[in-house]
């Protein structure tokens, strides 16, 4: 990953992630983790996406892609 957190920026990652109700809150939160995560890295940024739209599908109860 491009960028390393703090342990309070992991601490604030876990709760907005913990309060999340829904699919979509959940996915809005984790699409914006990976953003600051891939930093200005496109190969970890594209890493991310592959992995956070496998992770969407599967909540979508369809099978992720190859």
């Amino acid at each position: 990953m491009a960028v390393q957190l703090s342990k309070g920026q992991v601490a604030r990652w876990d709760k907005r992630l913990a309060e999340t109700t829904t699919n979509k809150a959940r996915a809005t939160a984790l699409w914006d983790l990976t953003r600051l995560l891939a930093d200005d890295d496109d190969k970890a940024w594209a890493d991310l996406v592959l992995l956070l739209q496998g992770w969407t599908q599967v909540r979508q109860g369809q099978r992720p892609g190859p």
